[in-house]
């Protein structure tokens, strides 16, 4: 990405309290705007300290930073081009996985009969992705910690351009594993919890002993410095239940320094299935939940509900606006939910792949809600599809009405 040659913002600490200044020929311009972004920043919760720099939320680097510059950087450039550029990037580096969740995302994605991203390859997107404007880079799964270069992978970011998260199960988080990543860089961890009863967690993973192997490595990632976070999602039963309000306790008790909670998208291994999705009664009250928690002074863990932030009020769709997602084979979609490909990085770079995503007519503006849960979106692009499909849908078999459906059967395979 080119920088902003014409302006430099200057940014320090003055107490508790974020100071930034525009130097440059634009200043006088962009300005007010940067003013408008510092006393906003200063208004949110701070969850963390990492390297004397307030951290806000684990999807953002900490400010004041280079890397958390060029969140604002991205801004300006959106505002001046009027042409999206994303924040994140998130990479699966293999589909292998220790559990066989029965709500797993990324299982239609999985293809044993096709070679998964070189570490190399990965490498190439990553930097085409910082040149896209990225500041935050994701490796997810399968289960990323599987993948023997990982570290390799974490230390390759640019970190006064980015930081680093890993989503993961927990079961890897060993002693070693966690200095390994200290050192490499890594800046965060999510791990995935589906309840807060150990027994029902581990049966829904089909791993016995998951649940607390996950917080016990969580504890010793802490210990290293790296920030922990803890990625679950409401449904009917839990908000019911009390479920979802119990992970966020367990949250502050245990240190955590953020929860991220989803509400149920039909994706994956339940991608046909629109029973789950929350009611707007239902949103509103796990909305409510995560601002309550995260209001409260109490505790420093911050909340991010995706009920709000996928919503008309927030941010609206991430998908081709802000993120992009990669398969382990290098296929490039909207999102990690959302199973629309654009292209491979093995046929063109990460660059020319979101110049054709944004271009797109039904994703070069701002989805006002979550694409994955909306019915005019559903209509076009998953509803023509077989039962339990092989991902991801070419976007052009899309736009040509889905003539070959045969291409999406499921393969018979054997998934270890």
């Amino acid at each position: 990405m080119k920088e902003f040659e014409f302006l430099k913002v200057e940014t320090e600490m003055e107490g508790d309290k974020i100071v930034g200044r525009a130097v440059g020929a634009w200043a006088r311009i962009l300005g007010p705007y940067l003013d408008q972004f510092f006393e906003k920043l200063n208004t949110l919760k701070v969850i963390a300290k990492k390297d004397g720099a307030n951290v806000f939320n684990l999807y953002n680097p900490p400010h004041p930073t280079e890397a958390g510059m060029r969140f604002v950087t991205r801004k300006l450039r959106m505002m001046l081009e009027k042409k999206a550029y994303p924040v994140t990037a998130n990479l699966a580096i293999t589909h292998r996985c220790h559990c066989k969740c029965i709500h797993c995302s990324a299982d239609p994605f999985r293809d044993d009969s096709r070679e998964e991203v070189t570490t190399e390859e990965v490498k190439q997107v990553v930097d085409g992705a910082l040149d896209l404007g990225a500041s935050l880079i994701i490796y997810v799964g399968g289960e990323p910690l599987i993948h023997k270069d990982l570290p390799e992978l974490i230390a390759h970011v640019d970190k006064s351009k980015a930081v680093t998260m890993i989503f993961t199960n927990g079961l890897m988080l060993t002693e070693e594993k966690c200095k390994e990543l200290a050192d490499a860089g890594l800046f965060s961890l999510n791990i995935s919890i589906d309840s807060p009863n150990p027994e029902e967690h581990d049966e829904w993973r089909a791993v016995p002993g998951l649940w607390q192997k996950a917080f016990d490595g969580a504890a010793r990632a802490r210990e290293h410095g790296i920030l922990t976070g803890i990625s679950t999602y409401s449904t009917h039963e839990s908000m019911q239940n009390g479920d979802t309000e119990k992970i966020l306790q367990m949250a502050i008790d245990q240190g955590f320094h953020e929860v991220t909670i989803f509400d149920c998208i039909p994706s994956g291994r339940f991608l046909k299935d629109t029973s789950k999705i929350l009611s707007p009664e239902e949103k509103q009250e796990v909305i409510q939940l995560g601002r309550r928690y995260h209001d409260d002074t109490s505790h420093s863990v911050g909340v991010n509900v995706m009920a709000y932030i996928n919503s008309p009020e927030g941010e609206g769709c991430y998908g081709a606006r802000s993120q992009f997602y990669m398969t382990a084979y290098g296929d490039v979609n909207p999102c990690d939910f959302n199973p629309v490909s654009f292209g491979n990085i093995r046929e063109m770079p990460i660059q020319a792949v979101w110049e054709k995503m944004v271009g797109h007519p039904d994703f070069c503006y701002r989805h006002p809600t979550c694409r994955m849960q909306t019915p005019t979106y559903r209509k076009k692009y998953i509803d023509p599809l077989p039962e339990d499909p092989q991902l991801p849908v070419l976007v052009e078999d899309a736009d040509a009405g889905f003539p070959d459906l045969t291409r999406y059967q499921r393969k018979a395979e054997v998934k270890g």
